[in-house]
Parts: C-alpha cells; structure tokens; sequence
C-alpha cells in the first residue's frame, strides 16, 4: 500500500473512487484506452517485445523503465487535463492512497499526489488569496501586557 498525505486517505484504485484508477482512466486523446494498457504496452523487454497487453506485460521488468515511468506521469496530467473536475476532487482530500501500490512501482496516488502539488490550491486557502514569502516565518500576534 501507498498512502500520501493525512488520513484520511481517499483511495485512488478500482477498490476506491474508481475514476483514480489507472484501469478506469480512459483517455478520450488515446482513442479511450486506459492509462494502464497504455503504460504496459509502452514497456519493451529485454527480448525486444513491445506492445504487449496489460496481462502480458503487468509486473515484468522492462529495459524502457524510465522512459515508461515518465509516460505514466504524463498520461495522469492528460487524464486530468481531460477532467479538470477531478483537480477538485484530488485537492479537497487530505491523503490519496492506493492499496495495491508497492515501493519502487508506477503508482496512481503517487502521480496525483504529485499533480495535487502542482496544480491544485488547497481546499482551505480562497484561489485569491497572495502566497508571500519574505524569508521569515510570521509568528502570530502576541497579546500586550503594560508592566
């Protein structure tokens, strides 16, 4: 399991809110393929087969990881481009998790944890509201007591 963030964890995999699932996640720009076919039939092993289905490819090593890595992350911001609504969805939770996630794997609440970083404005802050930085941590008001 991948837990991002606070509990609790919206779960993002077919046992949770299926649209953050790399199986439910249809790209309209790929012609309605899911993340996962298209991340696993990227892969190319070392025989030099490619193109495999998800069954055939899920869980086997290729020698193209870190270019199928950088293919997942942008098949995630396409999913999200094509469902701004989701942004919302993503940024109103305090955590994302995915039950299936390993350590070291391609992981759906990785990349829209990612995303959430990048693009969302957190839930409590208005969209307005300026992000000033001076290089000093405000303290708060502290109450005056006359001597």
């Amino acid at each position: 399991m991948i837990r991002h963030g606070i509990a609790p964890f919206l779960e993002c995999s077919s046992k949770g809110d299926a649209r953050l699932s790399a199986f439910s996640a249809r790209l309209r720009s790929h012609g309605g393929r899911s993340i996962e076919e298209i991340y696993q039939a990227a892969k190319v092993f070392e025989d030099g087969s490619t193109g495999l289905t998800w069954r055939e490819a899920k869980g086997r090593r290729a020698v193209n990881m870190d270019e199928v890595r950088a293919l997942y992350g942008r098949l995630w911001d396409e999913y999200v481009d094509e469902n701004p609504h989701l942004l919302d969805v993503i940024a109103q939770a305090s955590g994302l998790s995915d039950i299936f996630g390993q350590p070291g794997n391609a992981c759906q609440a990785t990349e829209l944890w990612r995303i959430r970083g990048e693009r969302a404005v957190p839930a409590t802050e208005p969209a307005s509201a300026p992000t000033p930085f001076c290089g000093v941590r405000a303290m708060p008001p502290r109450a005056f007591s006359p001597a």
